[in-house]
């Protein structure tokens, strides 16, 4: 197995890092090499959700309340 180092951590991430691993009963070793063995499982959102997204799909369903549009998107 190979050895990471990784330098120029705030504190702030540091203390992050400890208290969720202290919170898992885990190292801070095992709890990063957890979290880097797993993190390809994992897929995070590319992007966040905004007031355009939600305008987009509101302009998508304004018909779903149309009884003749769903009936034909069931046939």
């Amino acid at each position: 197995m190979g050895d990471v180092l990784i330098r120029g951590l705030s504190d702030a991430a540091i203390a992050r890092i400890d208290a969720d691993a202290a919170a898992r009963g885990v190292s801070r070793q095992e709890y990063l090499r957890t979290r880097f063995e797993t993190e390809g499982s994992v897929s995070a959102p590319t992007r966040t959700m905004t007031v355009n997204d939600l305008r987009r799909a509101a302009a998508a369903a304004t018909d779903l309340d149309d009884p003749d549009i769903m009936d034909a998107a069931w046939r």
